[in-house]
């Protein structure tokens, strides 16, 4: 027999791991109360949002210089909240970071759902917030509509395990349908709940795949009758270059969570017969097919990998709960095994590139450049206001605050050129027919002069993504 531990060794580790976990969202959370600029889907974002609200044209010709290729639940709610008189891209950045924190909550309501221990379901909820705040902090807080409809997704999948399979499956699926019109590349919790259903009740997942898909088609059907055919073209019809090699390179950006992965199968082989096996097996299995999938487009960002971070944190306080099955655990003792598998995520978050957390901490320099930058922002907008003319700002935030209009999708001209559908002459001149100038802005009004990373980190902000 193993000796124990002290039975409160375990909720030690834990204690510290969530006190790592909420030290590091600082970060996001501190970032989201400025006006630099984070990422420019920020300003694209808001930019359309503006456009929701202000009855402009939400999904326009798609053979011009702008797209839009997102559902438009998420501008009607930020344009809406935006009357309050806060800016869109603030609202976004709220939203963002509540969606973030509800996500954390639902993984472990989803854990003591499926049986686990309030331990166990507390390591599950903040590794997912860890892991976000470390391994993908530049999305969170930043004003994006994807983690916002990944929360009421997995809002509906606690749902459905409350009230279980042998209930009417259309709720649940209209909830689900609702999320994806808030973001519509989130695809792998609904196919996990149905395949679930299926399970359990093929007549009732039959009825809730039919449901998905009337509920859907209701949905296009309307927003085709109310923003026109370019919505189906905008959503649809997107050129995007897809490449094999990309989503299998995409493997080996998931470091991050790999050690959850490991952890995750060998439980589940082991104990592959339970309950909460089998559904989490579901769950990562959907989650990595479509993160694969996704990663194989070009310009796709982490953000694929939400969904794989959601459904392993579940399977993450599952395994921790249920680790006495493993034959390891039998011979070295199952909360010897659990210290080590939290001291392991630990040093996951601590050998993650970003420095900000610890600057933000230590450094009052560092934090009176977000005031300085703040300032720079300011002047820059009164700059570029003072110019007459649409332009490319280097900065799109910048020209948003400074009243222009938004010309030009960097990242949708760049796929079309890269898919072939225009080359770089006709883009050049589209933007000498358009008269559209360009603008360069300090670079002090985005985040890339306040990254502080470490040699394997994230450089600077990236193009719009996804």
């Amino acid at each position: 027999m193993p000796s124990p531990l002290p039975r409160n060794s375990v909720v030690l580790a834990v204690s510290l791991f969530a006190a790592l976990c909420l030290f590091y969202s600082a970060w996001p959370v501190w970032r989201a109360l400025f006006p630099i600029e984070i990422d420019l889907n920020e300003a694209w974002n808001a930019y359309h949002a503006d456009a929701a609200v202000a009855g402009r044209t939400l999904y326009p010709d798609p053979a011009g210089l702008v797209a839009n290729n997102y559902p438009p639940l998420s501008y009607v709610l930020i344009g809406w909240l935006s009357l309050s008189g806060v800016d869109a891209i603030y609202i976004g950045r709220a939203l963002s970071l509540l969606a973030t924190g509800t996500l954390a909550i639902t993984a472990a309501l989803c854990i003591l759902q499926l049986g686990g221990g309030r331990i166990a379901a507390a390591l599950g909820g903040f590794w997912f917030l860890g892991t976000m705040v470390r391994h993908a902090d530049w999305y969170v807080g930043m004003n994006d509509p994807h983690l916002l409809a990944l929360a009421i997704m997995g809002l509906a999948l606690l749902w459905y395990l409350r009230r279980g399979p042998g209930r009417a499956p259309e709720p649940i699926v209209l909830m689900l349908v609702l999320a994806g019109f808030v973001k519509h590349t989130l695809v792998a919790f609904p196919a996990a709940v149905l395949l679930d259903w299926a399970r359990h009740n093929w007549r009732f997942a039959l009825r809730g795949a039919l449901a998905g898909i009337a509920a859907s088609g209701l949905g296009l059907v309307l927003c085709t009758a109310w923003f026109g055919t370019d919505f189906l073209a905008q959503m649809f019809l997107s050129p995007r270059q897809v490449s094999l090699d990309r989503a299998l390179k995409s493997l080996e950006r998931i470091g991050g969570i790999a050690p959850v992965l490991i952890v995750w199968a060998v439980w589940a082989w082991h104990d592959r017969k339970s309950e909460a096996a089998k559904l989490t097996t579901i769950l990562v299995g959907c989650s990595f097919a479509v993160y694969a999938m996704q990663k194989s487009g070009y310009n796709v960002d982490v953000n694929a990998q939400f969904e794989l971070n959601l459904a392993l944190a579940i399977g993450l306080g599952l395994a921790v709960h249920r680790l006495a099955v493993l034959p390891i655990a039998q011979r070295l003792g199952a909360d010897k095994l659990r210290l080590a598998i939290v001291g392991v995520l630990a040093a996951g978050l601590l050998a993650a590139p970003g420095l900000e957390p610890y600057w933000l901490a230590v450094s009052s320099d560092y934090r009176d450049q977000f005031r300085q930058n703040s300032e720079v922002v300011r002047s820059e907008t009164a700059r570029i206001a003072a110019i007459r003319g649409d332009f490319i700002c280097t900065t799109m935030s910048v020209c948003r605050a400074a009243g222009k209009r938004f010309v030009h999708d960097e990242s949708y001209t760049g796929q079309k050129i890269t898919a072939g559908v225009w080359d770089a002459a006709r883009w050049q001149a589209e933007l000498v027919r358009q008269r559209i100038g360009w603008q360069p802005i300090d670079p002090r009004a985005g985040m890339r002069p306040l990254m502080r990373q470490l040699p394997w980190g994230r450089t600077m902000p990236s193009p719009r993504m996804q």
